[in-house]
């Protein structure tokens, strides 16, 4: 199995490293998608026993605290690996800034335009922000290998937007799946195609209902771990009415695409 988006840097997760992948290879997740999400995590080594695709990028929520080179320093990161691709990046609705936004605007413009110039996939954040996150991608979207939106949760009506239906455009759906009161993503997962679906666990976040937690974080928060990569899928075979083994499958051949870039 294939998480195709987590983040082995993560302060948090650090501590438990070594329990966090080995109890993903424990429930059969081989592989991943790491974003390195801050400057303070580009420079950051992690080794293990999972296949890691590494990504470096500018996430909106550390935008307002990044050190003035930090493009610099993000270009410096992508050069020195030329397999990386460029995320986690975008815009984000939850975490409202003062200036309404022009400051993740103008970094991910600056991170699209980068990613464009290297040829490099990107991951996308648009969480409450997708129609913004969508005009953001007008200039790029032809001039980028690939695209990968994560934790989508959007009206399955989106799908019909113009860069969406592009063969370049992936979709991420995770642990949020699983919540009781989800009615839109259930829908939004049985309408992606096939082809350009991913499946993701967000880990340490997004810990999902009825999972197994890594460990209980310092703020009293369940941590999540890729070992409930299993129980995601499970729900996502439920919407797509499919074997959950074939759905592995696909997702992780999709993944390979993304990476790939075609």
């Amino acid at each position: 199995m294939f998480d195709a988006h987590l983040h082995l840097r993560d302060a948090r997760i650090l501590p438990y490293h070594a329990r966090f992948v080995k109890e993903a290879l424990e429930a059969g997740v081989t592989a991943c998608i790491d974003c390195a999400s801050r400057p303070e995590e580009w420079n950051v080594e992690v080794r293990c026993a999972l296949r890691v695709a590494t990504g470096f990028g500018l996430h909106p929520w550390h935008v307002a605290t990044a050190c003035p080179d930090w493009l610099e320093f993000l270009t410096g990161a992508l050069r020195a690996d030329p397999a990386a691709i460029v995320g986690e990046i975008g815009l984000d609705g939850i975490r409202r800034p003062l200036d309404g936004g022009a400051a993740q605007r103008a970094a991910l413009d600056a991170q699209l335009a980068l990613a464009a110039r290297l040829g490099r996939p990107v991951v996308l954040h648009g969480a409450r922000a997708w129609g913004a996150l969508l005009r953001a991608l007008e200039p790029w979207a032809a001039r980028l290998p690939a695209i990968f939106l994560h934790g989508v949760s959007f009206s399955p009506d989106l799908l019909a937007h113009p860069i969406l239906r592009r063969p370049n455009v992936w979709f991420g759906v995770g642990g949020a799946l699983l919540s009781p009161g989800a009615r839109t993503l259930p829908r939004l997962a049985a309408a992606i195609p096939l082809e350009r679906l991913l499946v993701e666990t967000d880990s340490p976040d997004l810990f999902p209902i009825g999972g197994e937690p890594l460990v209980l974080g310092q703020y009293h928060a369940l941590l999540n771990s890729p070992a409930n990569l299993p129980l995601i899928l499970r729900a996502l075979a439920k919407c797509r009415q499919m074997p959950v083994d074939e759905l592995a499958g696909v997702t992780s051949a999709n993944a390979e695409a993304f990476l790939a870039g075609r």
